[in-house]
């Protein structure tokens, strides 16, 4: 919102640093756009075993699209109170979490 208003003052005003301002504000708007766009998607894949009984434990990040932006630590809560169908022994399986809008 506020580059928005930045941008109406600086077309406004028809001075020579006014019109840089407003490359600049429009650069970052662009830069903006493809962050957002780059969000519509984001995947995390967990690693994890699921016990004889059916709980699944020790859960852990193999990969995510965007690291650092708690992704990762969203699906492993995600997964905290999971449980599969029960079978004869322990096994070790992967889940790819996908997050969309």
């Amino acid at each position: 919102m506020i580059i928005i208003a930045l941008s109406v003052a600086l077309l406004l005003d028809a001075s020579p640093n006014a019109e840089m301002a407003a490359k600049f504000v429009s650069r970052e708007i662009a830069a903006q756009d493809i962050q957002a766009a780059s969000l519509v998607s984001v995947a995390v894949t967990l690693e994890c075993t699921a016990r004889a009984s059916g709980k699944v434990v020790n859960c852990r990040v193999l990969g995510e699209t965007h690291p650092g932006l708690g992704f990762g630590e969203a699906a492993l809560a995600l997964m905290q109170d999971a449980t599969v169908d029960p079978g004869a022994e322990d096994f070790q399986f992967a889940r790819t979490i996908q997050f969309t809008p």
